[in-house]
């Protein structure tokens, strides 16, 4: 998941945990992104703790900025030999790309390897897989079993950090203990700093137990770079191992040659979910989720329609072929979709054509009220496609408080209706 968008669908900013107010364990060096709300911008690790012994398996993960090279963003563990575990909103964002090092405790140091995929369990689940282009040499972290629990224990965290100097981060990888108190929500586990606590630069870095990593650290609260009893999260990994199982058995998503694929980055990589011929809302629930597509494949003969808003509704745009969306100016606003072969009839959106006789530009929208107030549709319409079971009401002002309006329930032009050019907002409804 993007990281903005994580603490977006969670209410507040970066990172998950942000509905109790959580500081963001990701971190961004030298980032230009500014901070949002109460969350910490600070590229800081592990508070107070100690240095850490020979760790082979600690991973440190990278954004790649193109010219202007890699940002140290989060920890993660060497959990297979091309398979890296770490925190969803550590992967990259738009016009980034990922890598990681391997094999040494030393900040920037071990061998670098690039990211060819990443694989999430769910669009909210803060735990990520990222496949590696090269084979790393192990060893590698042992996995809690589907059935164990972690509640109740002391708990092993590891990251690199500042000890909360910001944006300068320690030479190598720390540990601390923390206790583990029971569970934030269906999936994450909360947790006390006991002789330190995790803070940015931490996410991804591991919690373990026993010698098996239980947890996936996410963020924390009340941690100012200087509290080592700060509160944490981290998303239990006996609950995400029959995923993380199947994942690295099965290898990189392939996705069918006959279906549509959403990708959350523009040049049609990064997550990425298949969908065939059906209607799909995009919940949170599902892989790509809400508001987080860039890019659409298209396969030959199939046409999807895809809208702003769930249930169908609100502006939409047709494609027939792939497409970078942030080019094509639709980029993060997708909600829920329609494939259909190519040749079916167009049932789902209503169409507002420039001219009449339905020619010219055209621009199509899905259930809801909408304004063309202060876009280039303001008072440009002169024919319009209604398919049947809609009723569409076009007005000359805002809404209930125009002087004029019109109904229709079928194909129209507009000057026989007397409201040529004239509509400046309207109400798409289903019968």
């Amino acid at each position: 998941m993007k990281k903005r968008e994580l603490g977006h669908k969670l209410g507040l900013a970066v990172c998950a945990g942000a509905a109790l107010g959580l500081s963001t364990g990701c971190s961004i060096e030298g980032a230009s992104d500014e901070p949002l709300e109460a969350f910490e911008s600070h590229s800081s690790a592990i508070i107070g703790g100690q240095v850490a012994e020979a760790s082979p398996w600690a991973v440190q993960v990278f954004d790649v900025r193109g010219s202007t090279g890699d940002f140290y963003q989060c920890t993660g563990t060497l959990v297979a030999a091309r398979w890296v575990l770490t925190a969803q909103h550590c992967i990259a964002d738009e016009g980034e790309t990922s890598a990681v090092r391997v094999g040494s405790n030393t900040y920037r140091e071990g061998r670098r390897i690039a990211v060819d995929a990443v694989e999430v369990h769910s669009a909210d689940a803060d735990i990520a897989l990222l496949h590696l282009t090269e084979n790393a040499d192990g060893p590698f972290v042992q996995l809690a079993q589907a059935t164990s629990v972690a509640t109740g224990r002391d708990a092993t965290a590891y990251g690199w950090g500042s000890e909360g100097t910001p944006l300068v981060m320690a030479p190598s990888l720390k540990k601390a203990t923390i206790h583990i108190d029971g569970w934030y929500s269906a999936e994450e586990l909360i947790a006390t700093g006991v002789t330190g606590a995790g803070w940015s630069g931490d996410s991804g870095g591991p919690w373990f137990v026993d010698g098996r990593q239980v947890a996936v650290f996410t963020a924390s609260n009340g941690q100012d770079g200087t509290n080592l009893h700060a509160r944490q999260l981290g998303v239990d990994v006996a609950r995400h191992r029959a995923w993380i199982d199947a994942t690295i058995a099965g290898g990189p998503t392939v996705h069918p040659s006959g279906q549509v694929v959403l990708h959350d980055l523009s040049n049609f990589s990064g997550v990425s979910q298949g969908f065939g011929i059906g209607r799909y809302d995009l919940p949170n629930m599902t892989i790509i989720g809400d508001n987080r597509v860039s890019a659409i494949r298209v396969p030959a003969g199939l046409r999807v329609t895809a809208f702003m808003h769930g249930d169908f509704g609100g502006e939409a745009r047709v494609f027939t072929s792939d497409t970078n969306l942030v080019a094509a100016g639709f980029d993060n606003t997708i909600s829920s979709i329609v494939v259909a072969h190519a040749s079916d009839p167009q049932p789902d959106v209503v169409t507002f054509y420039e001219n009449a006789n339905f020619s010219g530009a055209s621009v199509v929208y899905g259930v809801g009220s909408s304004l063309f107030y202060s876009t280039p549709w303001d008072q440009r319409a002169s024919s319009v496609r209604v398919p049947s079971g809609f009723r569409l009401t076009l007005y000359n002002g805002l809404w209930r408080y125009s002087a004029e309006w019109r109904v229709l329930t079928a194909d129209a032009n507009l000057a026989p209706q007397n409201f040529d050019n004239q509509t400046r907002s309207f109400l798409i409804e289903r019968l």
